[in-house]
């Protein structure tokens, strides 16, 4: 396991802006028959502040197995592999 610093609140667990999670960002309520009827939630805004961070439950970091990370450069040399057959390809042409 490795210990990653929070991206959503850089490490400080709370008092961070987050997208309201009423309206999804949109800044109109969902539930009202009006429309463009104001978020209840955000006031129009699109986004809420939050006390505690979501993302790290307050903490300020997080862990994350380190397969994954290997896992995801895998992912990106596959995608780089990829990309060169295609050149390829379109070269012959």
């Amino acid at each position: 396991m490795k210990k990653v610093i929070c991206s959503l609140c850089h490490g400080r667990g709370g008092d961070v802006i987050i997208t309201c999670s009423n309206c999804n960002g949109s800044g109109y309520d969902p539930e009202e028959d009006k429309p463009f009827a104001q978020c209840h939630t955000c006031y129009g805004e699109g986004d809420e502040h939050a006390d505690i961070c979501p993302r790290c439950g307050g903490d300020g970091y997080y862990y994350i197995d380190e397969d994954e990370d290997e896992d995801e450069d895998e992912d990106e040399d596959e995608d780089e592999d990829e990309d060169e057959d295609e050149d390829e390809d379109e070269a012959k042409l």
